[in-house]
């Protein structure tokens, strides 16, 4: 799944996708056709880059491309995102992360439910010689509440990830929702509020990647956070939007030798703003 925050991000919320209930059909196969291919971008910039509670830059600018087709059912997908910080002083630093995530994976709906499970590699591109580029394969379950709900759809989910390389496992739980705040104010259905909170909790045998000498630094913390944005859509095909965020994590274990979170801090209010792209 893309970054959560994002992630997703988004990381970064789920895709409900393609897929038919309960189905695994062939014509996507037997008759290929360019309309089901979908292409989407998009390009941010944050004033922090802040992945699980953890700053890894300063102002960075963020772009994503992803790519899908329907295949029984399952909506495969395929896409890269990245981090390019701002200000390249402290390159080779976790001051000023580079990054670049190639991702795939599918997801399939049933109902109200949707399965979410793939692939992420991370690669560094200004590797420090205390971080390493690795991988993690996750699996999330999603749901769309508006059926239950009156039409109101909070989108909750919970994913798991392992990471190969740190021996790193993940917990994260969200719900999200769409406030159609301009059509309640303004009478306009295209300016929208989406809303998401966030919690999760991480453990790491070998936080460093193995990258100092044999020896292995472990670490366990909680992390919520938050983010609330104004988006307007400006066609059927681009969005706009920007607003807030705010993360928070408890206290690393004692065995944790060094702090890969960047100034030291436990919680973060930054900003961010966006331009999405869907083909």
């Amino acid at each position: 799944m893309k970054k959560s925050l994002a992630l997703l991000a988004l990381c970064c919320a789920p895709i409900f996708g393609l897929a038919q209930d309960g189905s695994f059909p062939t014509a996507s196969i037997v008759n290929p056709s360019i309309s089901l291919f979908r292409v989407s971008a998009a390009v941010g910039y944050e004033s922090e880059y802040i992945f699980r509670a953890e700053q890894k830059a300063d102002h960075s600018i963020q772009p994503k491309v992803e790519f899908s087709y329907p295949v029984l059912g399952f909506d495969v997908y395929a896409g890269s995102w990245m981090n390019f910080p701002v200000k390249r002083g402290g390159v080779g630093s976790f001051q000023q992360l580079s990054e670049i995530d190639l991702y795939g994976g599918a997801n399939y709906s049933f109902k109200s439910f949707n399965l979410d499970m793939g692939y992420i590699y991370y690669w560094y591109t200004d590797t420090p010689y205390y971080m390493s580029n690795n991988s993690e394969v996750y699996v999330g379950l999603s749901m769309d509440t508006a059926s239950y709900l009156g039409g109101i759809n909070i989108n909750p989910s919970v994913y798991y990830y392992y990471n190969f390389e740190l021996e790193q496992h993940v917990i994260e739980a969200s719900i999200g929702y769409e406030v159609p705040i301009g059509e309640m104010t303004l009478g306009m259905r295209r300016l929208t509020l989406p809303i998401r909170i966030y919690g999760g909790w991480l453990t790491a045998d070998r936080r460093n990647g193995n990258q100092s000498g044999g020896e292995d630094w472990s670490n366990s913390y909680f992390y919520v956070g938050g983010t609330a944005d104004l988006a307007y859509a400006l066609t059927d095909f681009c969005t706009i939007s920007g607003g807030v965020r705010y993360s928070y994590l408890t206290e690393k274990s004692a065995d944790m030798r060094y702090n890969y979170n960047v100034g030291g801090h436990d919680q973060h209010l930054w900003f961010g703003a966006k331009v999405d792209f869907g083909f």
